[in-house]
């Protein structure tokens, strides 16, 4: 009876724990948001490029106007994926010229509130942090070799 309950005990155990680890560690699809708010950025810029706090109140202004923006658009792109049927590069294509158009729009209105010569800075320095990310991202997938990879229908 004894070893029983004690292996009822250990499987109870063994269980809980692995149904933790699925949904721990990474953070899965919940809605958790890992990057940065409207005020973390606004206060990263004032840091960066010495912003006045007006400047940096109508930066997060602005910065909040575009998540709210994001959201919306993610919350399309979702329903979009589940209706459409088109092919994935013209998907993509459509993504990125989307996110091109939203990031100069975002410029645009950015520049009109911290004047050119902080924006020169400013994009500067993102393209500095996109750059290290890049090398960050290929250092981490290690050398490359030449042999292309199979098609999944092959």
């Amino acid at each position: 009876m004894k070893k029983i309950v004690i292996m009822a005990l250990v499987a109870i155990f063994g269980l809980s724990f692995t149904l933790s680890a699925q949904n721990g560690g990474r953070n899965g699809r919940d809605n958790t948001r890992t990057g940065w708010s409207a005020k973390d950025r606004a206060d990263s810029m004032e840091k960066e490029l010495g912003l006045t706090a007006d400047e940096k109140a109508k930066v997060q202004a602005l910065f909040e106007k575009q998540d709210a923006k994001r959201a919306e658009q993610l919350t399309q792109q979702r329903d979009k994926r589940e209706e459409q049927s088109q092919d994935r590069a013209k998907r993509r294509e459509e993504m990125r010229a989307s996110l091109e158009k939203a990031i100069a729009e975002s410029d645009a209105e950015l520049e009109t509130i911290i004047g050119k010569e902080k924006m020169d800075q400013w994009k500067q320095y993102r393209a500095d942090r996109q750059k290290e990310m890049r090398d960050r991202m290929s250092d981490r997938r290690g050398p490359r070799s030449g042999t292309p990879r199979r098609a999944k229908n092959q």
